[in-house]
C-alpha cells in the first residue's frame, strides 16, 4: 500500500473526540491507516502529495440502513403517493413477480446492488449497511453473497444485513426460523470478518416485530452472542409494527425487543419515528443506536424522528438512506439536507432545538460507524481506517459560503465527492472515479431491470 498526503486544505474536520477542525490542514495516510492530521506535515516518504485546495475534509460518510436490491424499484407510478401497508404490499409483488419469472436472481442483485454502490461511492459514502429482506421460501439463494461481491468490487466496507420475514399471508415469500438462523450462521462462518479494517461484516436483521416471529429474535441474539462484533438490527416504530404488536401481544415494539434480548450495545434500530417519550431514555440506557432515515419517513408521511429528543437523552444517533424504493437515491449527503430543514418545522419557536450541520454531519460519520460497531471508522485521527470523502468548495454554486461544513449541507448543485478513498486507495479524485467504469455500470444495471408487471 502507497503513503500520500493531501495538503493544505481549506478545512479538514475530523469529528474526533475533540471535535477539531482544522483550516488548511492535512491528512497523511500510511498503507490503510491515517498516520497523521494536522498543519504541513512532512512529505517524506510519501509516493505522492494530493492538492486540497478548495476541498472540505471529512471521514467517509456511513450509510446505516439501506436496501440495495430495491435500486430496481425507484419511482414506481402506483406507490408514488402510497402509504406504508400498500407501499409494502405493492413492492413484494413486484419483487415476487419478477421472482417467478426467472427476472430475479442472484447475478439480477449483484448488478443492482453494483450501481447503487457505485453511486454512493460518488456522493462520499464508504460504507454501507445493507439489509436484504426478499428470500423466497424453498432453497436459499445466495442474494447477499452477491451483495458482498458488489461491494468487493465497488470498493466499499459493506455490512450485510441478513434480513428477514417469518410471517405473512404468502407462503411463497416466507422462511422458517430454522432456516434463517441456518443460513445467518453460514454467512457469518464464511464472511464475517470480526478485526479492525473489515471490509466485509455480518449482521443479524429481522424486518420487524410485525412480520417476524419472536422466536427468531431469541435464535438471532443468542447466535450473535456467539460471534464476536456480530450486531443486530431491525426497523422499529415505522407505524405498521405500533399496531401489530399492541393487537397480537398487547406491547410495544420496543417492549417486545426488550423482553426478546434485544435491548442491549449490539442493537441498532432504522426509522424508529414515534416512541413513546419514556422508551428513548431506555434505549439510551440500554445503548441501542438510531438509524435516522428522513427522506423515506417524509416520503411515507411519517413527518420527522425526534432528533433531539435522542441527541438529548444520549442515544447513539446516525443516519441513512433506507432503500430506493421509498427514497428512490443513495445520496446520504443529499437527505442531509433534507433533515437541516424539515426538523425546523417540528419546533418553529425554537432554533436552538433544530438539528446543526455538525449534528447531522456527525451522524453520518462518527455517529453512523458507532451504530454498526466500528470504532475504527467515522473520525480523521491517527490509527483510524483511512476512509475520506472531499467536496469541492470552490464551483459556482457556493461562492459566499463563509462556514464550510454548513456550506456542505446546505448549498450545492451536486452532492458528489471531489475525492473519495476507502482504506486508504484512492476512489475517487478530481470527481471522477479511478478504476470504475461508471456507464458501463449503469448500463448492466439497467439491462437486468425488468419492465414493470402489469
Amino acid at each position: 500500500m502507497s503513503r500520500w498526503l493531501i495538503r493544505n486544505c481549506d478545512l479538514v474536520a475530523t469529528f474526533d473526540d475533540d471535535d477539531r477542525e482544522i483550516a488548511g490542514g492535512d491528512v497523511l495516510v500510511d498503507g490503510t491507516v491515517i498516520e497523521a492530521v494536522g498543519h504541513q506535515l512532512s512529505t517524506d516518504g510519501c509516493d505522492r502529495v494530493i492538492d486540497g485546495a478548495g476541498l472540505v475534509v471529512l471521514p467517509g460518510l456511513v450509510n446505516a440502513h439501506q436496501h440495495l436490491y430495491q435500486g430496481a424499484t425507484r419511482a414506481i407510478p402506483a406507490l408514488e403517493r402510497a402509504l406504508i401497508g400498500p407501499w409494502l404490499g405493492g413492492l413484494g409483488a413486484i419483487f415476487k413477480e419478477w421472482w417467478q419469472h426467472g427476472r430475479f436472481e442472484p447475478a439480477h442483485v449483484e448488478a443492482i446492488a453494483a450501481a447503487v454502490l457505485c453511486e454512493s461511492l460518488l456522493g462520499g459514502v464508504t460504507t454501507v449497511a445493507d439489509q436484504h429482506y426478499f428470500h423466497p421460501a424453498g432453497p436459499t439463494r445466495p442474494y447477499i453473497e452477491s451483495t458482498i461481491e458488489a461491494a468487493e468490487h465497488i470498493g466499499v466496507r459493506l455490512h450485510a444485513c441478513r434480513g428477514t420475514l417469518t410471517l405473512g399471508p404468502d407462503p411463497d415469500v416466507v422462511q422458517s426460523v430454522d432456516e434463517v438462523v441456518r443460513h445467518s450462521a453460514e454467512l457469518i462462518a464464511a464472511h464475517h470478518d470480526p478485526e479492525p479494517g473489515a471490509r466485509v461484516r455480518v449482521a443479524l436483521a429481522p424486518c420487524g416485530v410485525h412480520v417476524d416471529e419472536l422466536a427468531l429474535f431469541d435464535e438471532l441474539a443468542a447466535l450473535a452472542a456467539d460471534h464476536p462484533e456480530v450486531r443486530l438490527h431491525t426497523h422499529l416504530y415505522e407505524k405498521v409494527d405500533t399496531d401489530a404488536a399492541r393487537e397480537r401481544y398487547g406491547r410495544t415494539p420496543w417492549e417486545l425487543l426488550v423482553e426478546h434480548g434485544w435491548a442491549q450495545p449490539r442493537t441498532w434500530l432504522a426509522h424508529v419515528v414515534d416512541p413513546p417519550a419514556a422508551e428513548i431514555a431506555e434505549m439510551a440506557a440500554a445503548g441501542v443506536g438510531v438509524a435516522h432515515l428522513i427522506a423515506p419517513d417524509l416520503r411515507m408521511g411519517w413527518g420527522c424522528a425526534p432528533v433531539r429528543a435522542y441527541l438529548d437523552a444520549g442515544v447513539t444517533l446516525g443516519f441513512g438512506t433506507t432503500g430506493s424504493a421509498s427514497n428512490d437515491g443513495a445520496n446520504l449527503l443529499g437527505d442531509l439536507r433534507i433533515a437541516a430543514l424539515a426538523h425546523r418545522g417540528t419546533e418553529p419557536d425554537d432554533p436552538t432545538r433544530w438539528p446543526s450541520a455538525r449534528e447531522l454531519l456527525r451522524m453520518t460519520t462518527r455517529g453512523s460507524a458507532l451504530c454498526l460497531g466500528r470504532p475504527d471508522l467515522g473520525m480523521l485521527a491517527p490509527g483510524m481506517q483511512a476512509d475520506i470523502a472531499a467536496w469541492d468548495m470552490h464551483s459556482i454554486d457556493r461562492i459566499g459560503v463563509h462556514d464550510p461544513l454548513a456550506g456542505l449541507v446546505l448549498t450545492g448543485l451536486s452532492t458528489r465527492a471531489a475525492f473519495v478513498a476507502v482504506g486508504g486507495e484512492v476512489l475517487v479524485e478530481g470527481g471522477e472515479p479511478t478504476r470504475l467504469d461508471v456507464a458501463a455500470i449503469a448500463a448492466r444495471a439497467r439491462a437486468v431491470i425488468p419492465a414493470l408487471p402489469e
